[in-house]
């Protein structure tokens, strides 16, 4: 089948068998398998699948069960057989015959060197009693019939996405070669070998590649400051990409745990596209990392979206080609020196189409900075202050006896005469004015914490305690409690090399459609009520779901995760308990903790290492 070709190219690395020869191991997955079988036996989205040679001659059949055994494919499946004869102008005979039907198939490669085909070895019928019945022979023969000549149609052929990849390639750097007569890809491929494994079907595909040409190897310049920008366009156009076609799938699925799971992808890039866009080096390479990183998270989680519901997308057809268009830009990281292919724009926006079709934007630069409520919405983060704002909710929640809950290191008199967030407006840490200051963001810290929880009841109630601290560390080691720098007269938000602002050190790139740019900057209210809503996030769709608590240290791993997840996003999420974690990485996780206990206790940390005091 058409689609089997695109679904087969799974990519994994190369391997050199001679100076002109590359071979790349490929899978196709069981479930793929499975799925061409139903499509050439009809089985319907549910699970079940009728043929029929005339009105008193059917099969029913449903449950089919795929496996690898030895070098086969073992197929079963429920049957359900009637067969009978026109007698008198209606259909006579016994009642339909009950059982399963098993088939062994044995691949093997095609004479042309790039198909796989199936050889139905043989069918087997079984009743649950073991006995063959009255019908076995008339469905046998039936069943034969109707099944067999199917089967032998289900092929897997290479052709296809090989066209594929001379057509990215010739797009991203024009013909492969000026000789006139040079061979395609098709033209110099073939299936050295075929094996069946516990996952599926593996084959190896041997590539003929030119030798390189033995020349002086000449660095490359270093980029100039148009190069630059079009190198940093290049990367929001991936973050653009990426954005597009994650939220295109989210929407095709009812799964909220998959939903999850693809937007971990895109945040994992955000952040990743962030840090490249800081790096100093003009020779770093970052956006073929990142698509090939990224494809290979996206690409399990799109063949999970294969088996589900998914409205309003033709599984069949656009998701199976989007794979395939991926699949071959990832084809190409494994072809080696001959092509020095990189990911391009034109190679992207193709790819989106294959998906996509009429709907894919001409360009995904400049992106959108605006709130978008359906992204919200679709990737759980309910929108709290578009109808009321932030100081509206806290005098709301104040006039209402708010301040009786107590304020940690803030008289309930004071938390009645000043509302927080308005007198941190623009106010610099000053030293003359350090502990009114370090109490209004507690008392602000506080209130946001409260009311997210009054508003929220997702979080499992032994934790609710700990959601205080947990901010009110994050905000101390992002920021030392700090919104604004600079002086008293000129305040500038407090912004880092990577672009995270505020009291909270929320990256704009990371969360664009998701939170207002601007008003992360000039409301620290918004700014804080944007990093609980990140934090608690990451705690219940990440840590608590994946089992974080599971580990040893119970609920302080919750804790220790959700923080790491902040840091460097969904990713990062078990760093704190990794050996292989970046000394760095673990310094930061350390301190967070230090200072996460301190609030715990009621405490303030040390706060000399964030201001001078004293005389």
């Amino acid at each position: 089948m058409k689609q089997i070709g695109w679904l087969l190219c799974v990519l994994f690395s190369s391997n050199a068998l001679a100076a002109s020869e590359v071979e790349i191991p490929l899978l196709a997955e069981t479930a793929h398998l499975q799925t061409a079988i139903g499509h050439v036996l009809e089985f319907d989205e549910n699970g079940q699948g009728a043929l029929a040679a005339d009105d008193c001659n059917r099969l029913e059949m449903s449950d089919m069960q795929l496996a690898t055994e030895d070098a086969q494919l073992s197929v079963d499946m429920a049957l359900t057989a009637t067969t009978g004869a026109y007698v008198l102008g209606a259909c006579r005979g016994l009642k339909p015959w009950k059982g399963r039907l098993a088939m062994k198939l044995t691949p093997q490669v095609l004479e042309s060197g790039l198909a796989i085909e199936f050889v139905p070895d043989s069918i087997e019928l079984s009743r649950p009693d073991s006995s063959p019945g009255l019908l076995s022979k008339p469905v046998k023969v039936i069943t034969d019939a109707l099944v067999l000549p199917r089967m032998k149609s289900v092929k897997i052929d290479l052709a296809e996405p090989l066209a594929a990849l001379d057509q990215l390639i010739e797009q991203s750097l024009g013909p492969v070669s000026a000789q006139e007569g040079e061979q395609t890809l098709v033209q110099r491929t073939r299936i050295t070998h075929i094996q069946t494994e516990e996952t599926g079907l593996r084959a190896w595909l041997a590539f003929q590649v030119r030798e390189p040409e033995l020349t002086e190897q000449v660095a490359e310049p270093s980029f100039d400051e148009s190069e630059l920008a079009e190198w940093q366009t290049l990367e929001d156009e991936l973050d653009g990409f990426l954005t597009t076609i994650i939220y295109a799938l989210a929407s095709s699925t009812n799964s909220r745990a998959l939903r999850v799971e693809l937007l971990a992808t895109l945040l994992d890039a955000r952040h990743a596209i962030a840090e490249a866009l800081t790096n100093d080096d003009a020779d770093y390479d970052p956006v073929r990392e990142l698509f090939v990183t990224t494809w290979d998270r996206l690409r399990p989680l799109m063949n999970e979206l294969e088996g589900l519901e998914t409205p309003g997308l033709e599984v069949d057809f656009k998701l199976a080609a989007f794979i395939a268009g991926g699949d071959a830009l990832r084809a190409l990281d494994a072809l080696g020196p001959e092509y020095g292919f990189e990911i391009t724009r034109d190679g992207l926006r193709r790819l989106a189409r294959l998906l996509l079709g009429e709907t894919a934007p001409p360009s995904f630069t400049p992106l959108p900075l605006e709130v978008d409520p359906e992204f919200r919405d679709l990737f759980g983060f309910n929108i709290r202050d578009e109808d009321i704002s932030a100081t509206e909710e806290l005098t709301r929640l104040i006039a209402s006896g708010f301040g009786h809950l107590g304020d940690w290191l803030v008289p309930v008199a004071h938390a009645r005469k000043v509302i927080p967030a308005e007198a941190l407006k623009g106010l610099v840490p000053q030293r003359d004015n350090l502990d009114d200051y370090l109490d209004l963001v507690a008392s602000l810290l506080k209130q946001q914490s409260s009311a997210w929880l009054a508003e929220n009841k997702k979080m499992p109630k032994r934790l609710t305690k700990r959601l205080d601290p947990l901010v009110r560390a994050t905000a101390w080691k992002e920021s030392c409690w700090r919104q604004f720098t600079g002086s008293s007269s000129d305040p500038q938000v407090l912004r880092s090399p990577v672009g995270a602002v505020g009291m909270m050190q929320i990256n704009g790139r990371v969360w664009r459609k998701v939170y207002d740019l601007d008003r992360l900057v000039d409301e620290v209210d918004y700014n804080v009520n944007a990093g609980i809503d990140i934090l608690t996030h990451y705690m219940i769709d990440y840590a608590i779901r994946r089992g974080e608590h599971e580990q040893p240290g119970g609920d302080d791993n919750l804790i220790k995760a959700t923080y790491a997840a902040y840091n460097g996003g969904p990713g990062q999420l078990s760093r704190y308990r990794r050996d292989d974690t970046p000394g760095r990485l673990k310094a930061i996780d350390k301190a967070f903790w230090s200072y996460y206990s301190s609030f715990k206790a009621g405490d303030l940390p040390d706060i000399s290492g964030c201001y001078v005091v004293g005389n």
